[in-house]
Order: C-alpha cells, then sequence, then structure tokens
C-alpha cells in the first residue's frame, strides 16, 4: 500500500520498480504479463517502467547446446550438467580452475558426536560421494535479455531441479534450485574450483565481514573448516576475485581454490524430520575485477540478490534517501520511534574510514545522530538537503532528521 501511494494513481498499464536496496542498479526485470523487461531504479527509489521495449545497450544473451553467452561471461557445461568452463570475456581470463569441474553437488555423512541438529564435525570431510549423474537437461528459456538451462539430478531419495540462468548485462551466473530432500545424516554442499590464489578468503557477517585462512597451517586454522557468514563469501587475488553468493544459505568452507556452500543436513534429533521435504533456494558465482572492495560489485550485487525489485502500478519517480560514497550500505529507513521525524541508519561495509555525505529527498529542518534507542547524540550541519559525516571502519551510524511535524508517527 505504501509503494502504491509513492508511485502515483494510474488508471493505465503503467508499472513502476521499487529498489530497497542502497545502491544504483540497471537489470532485467518479470513483468506481469510474463515478458522480460529492462529498468534503471535508484538506490533507496523507485521508477517508472518504459513498457514500449527492450532496447538496451547489454548485448544480446545467446544460449545453445552446452553453452551460455552475454557477452560477459561465456558458460559451457559438459554432458553431466556440470561446469566445464566459465569464460570471463571482459578480463580475458578463464574463472574455474583448470580441469575442475564447477557446480558440483557432494553429499557427506553427516555424524555429529553430540548436538545432533546443531554440530557440524570435522569428521563429515572424510566421507564425500560426487553427485555427477544427471536424469535430464533442458533448455528452458530464451530470450534476448535472458536465458536459461534446467539440469534435473536424482540421488538416493531425493531430486534436485535447478534451473542455471544468465541475463542481460549480468556478472551473476545465477543457480535457482529446488530439492525434495529425503537424506538422513546427510550433508549437502555445491562446489566451485576456481583459478584464484589467496590464503584468505572473506566472509560478509552483520554489517561488516571477515577473514578466514584457506589453508590449515594451525591447529586453530583446522577447526575453522566451517564458516557462518551471510549473503557472499569472496576468493580474490590482486587484480581479479570470485565471490559466490546466496540469499538464504550462510554456511561456507574454502579450501585451497576450492570454493563451497553449505545447502542441507538431515539432522535425526530433536525432530526426526528435520530438512525433510522441498526446498527452494538460490546462490551465484560473481567473478569480478580487483578485490570485493576496489571492484565495487560485490557488496551491491549481494543486495541485488538478496532485494529484488518489487513492481506496483503507478508512474511517478523519486527516491527516499541517497548516500554518495561506495561502501556505504543503508540498513534501515523509518519513523522515529516517538515522532514524525525520519531515522536512517547507514554501515561502513568496507573496513575503510572516509567521509560520507547523505542526501535525504524529504524536507527537514535539522539532522542530529543518535543512539540505536534513537536518543539524541550531536547536531550535524547541513548543506541544503544533505549532511557530511565521517564513518570509521565497519561504524554503524544513525541519523534523525527532524521534520516539521513532532507529534508522534502514525502507526
Amino acid at each position: 500500500e505504501a509503494q502504491a501511494q509513492l508511485a502515483g494513481v494510474t488508471e493505465g498499464d503503467e508499472l513502476v520498480a521499487f529498489n530497497s536496496s542502497s545502491y544504483d542498479r540497471t537489470e532485467v526485470i518479470d513483468l506481469p504479463d510474463g515478458s522480460l523487461g529492462v529498468v534503471s531504479v535508484p538506490g533507496c527509489g523507485w521508477s517508472a517502467i518504459n513498457q514500449g521495449g527492450h532496447a538496451t545497450e547489454f548485448p544480446s544473451v545467446e544460449i545453445g547446446e552446452g553453452f551460455l553467452d552475454n557477452g560477459y561471461l561465456h558458460v559451457e557445461w559438459d554432458e553431466d550438467g556440470l561446469l566445464s568452463s566459465v569464460r570471463d570475456q571482459e578480463l580475458a581470463r578463464e574463472v574455474l580452475a583448470e580441469g575442475r569441474r564447477g557446480n558440483l553437488f557432494q553429499l557427506h555423512e553427516d555424524h555429529p558426536r553430540a548436538f545432533d541438529a546443531w554440530d557440524v564435525d570435522r569428521t563429515y570431510l572424510d566421507h564425500v560421494a560426487d553427485l555427477v549423474s544427471v536424469d535430464s537437461i533442458e533448455i528452458v528459456e530464451r530470450d534476448p535479455l535472458r536465458a536459461g538451462v534446467r539440469i534435473v539430478r536424482r540421488f538416493g531419495e531425493s531430486e534436485i531441479r535447478q534451473t542455471m540462468r544468465l541475463a542481460a548485462g549480468s556478472r551473476r551466473l545465477e543457480f535457482h534450485t529446488e530439492v525434495d530432500w529425503h537424506e538422513r545424516h546427510r550433508f549437502l554442499k555445491v562446489a566451485f574450483p576456481v583459478a584464484v590464489r589467496s590464503s584468505r578468503a572473506t566472509y560478509e557477517i552483520q554489517h561488516g565481514h571477515i577473514e578466514r585462512p584457506t589453508v590449515t597451517n594451525t591447529s586453530w586454522d583446522e577447526a575453522r573448516f566451517e564458516v557462518c557468514g551471510h549473503r557472499w563469501a569472496d576468493l580474490s587475488e590482486p587484480g581479479y576475485g570470485v565471490a559466490l553468493l546466496n540469499n538464504c544459505k550462510y554456511g561456507y568452507d574454502i579450501r585451497g581454490c576450492v570454493m563451497r556452500l553449505s545447502l542441507l543436513r538431515g539432522p535425526g534429533f530433536p525432530d526426526p524430520a528435520a530438512d525433510q521435504g522441498a526446498h527452494r533456494f538460490s546462490y551465484a558465482l560473481l567473478p569480478h575485477p580487483d578485490d570485493f572492495q576496489r571492484g565495487g560489485q560485490v557488496v551491491a550485487e549481494a543486495e541485488f540478490f538478496n532485494l529484488p525489485l518489487s513492481i506496483v502500478g503507478g508512474k511517478n519517480n523519486g527516491r527516499v534517501v541517497t548516500v554518495h560514497r561506495p561502501g556505504v550500505s543503508i540498513e534501515a529507513v523509518k519513523w522515529a520511534d516517538n515522532s514524525n521525524d525520519i531515522v536512517v541508519r547507514l554501515c561502513e561495509v568496507w573496513g575503510s574510514r572516509a567521509p560520507v555525505r547523505v542526501t535525504l529527498h524529504l524536507p527537514f529542518s535539522s539532522v542530529i545522530t543518535t543512539d540505536l534507542l534513537e536518543r539524541e547524540l550531536t547536531p550535524l550541519k547541513q548543506d541544503g538537503s544533505s549532511v557530511t559525516l565521517q564513518l570509521r571502519p565497519f561504524e554503524l551510524v544513525t541519523l534523525k532528521f527532524a521534520t516539521s511535524r513532532r507529534q508522534k508517527a502514525p502507526r
């Protein structure tokens, strides 16, 4: 209802796309009539969709027997439906490790010595089966803006149905996955051996990231065989890197050049039916120039992957707030708890130190920093509709913009 108010009243078939991520984006979208379109939407804003045509500066996506190409990535798969090559066309380099295959599902035996549903013991690494057999490979989408191939695998009592998809103008190779899972005391992972050499990998955590070794030189390294992370994990060397994005699976392990995402388990206690049944999730491979910071793509692409554009009827364009610096994410935009002031919470996520300018595209009279309970701290000097502040690495800041109405906000 709020989006419909912002989008404006329309009696025709006009549409508006809303972008709740922090960053501007241009991407392919699914329209209500079943067709595809391209739309550019500012961060924390909305834009009218031009349905008159699909003209775009992006090269068309091509798909054929065993390959997928959008001008940025050239992807090939073999007779087992496994990735045999992911070629970065812009930087002229192979993404996968030589002689290795990607998007390989691996099934481990999983028998924790205690706390069946909560623990993963390192002994699971001692027993693994590669799931290479395939039931069917079928091209299911062929459009200049997007193409996809569906791969079906069966193993044990379970089935994986996966659509590998590549859109125009995108560096994300996406895997939209449905699993009918009926395995017990098994641990399912997916592996991507990549042509990147680094002794450390980076994982997103709340409002920042951590690093973990990719080699086991000490007992501490050996104990960190599984890493909790949020929307992305990244392995980068000077000048190039590969990120593994996900939309709901938060366990990783990266050893040497092999990046793996943890997908499903089958514990028997305390719930003997834990994880059994249908699951739907997505992950994506994102090759990128430089590291995850200087390339400037990983954090933004992870937000895009987790916050898809939403579409409502309307005709207006607009935005709420703009942050004029990469590496700063908008974590919340809300009414203040006890007034009609507007609260904007933002965070530095690269681990760098620099000034940032924040512009609120709504009228306000003053701005002040607050703590997380919205108790006022320090007034800030405003420059028109903007305010500039210094951010320390990983600093979380809450700004309260005073509006002309000070009464309690409606709920």
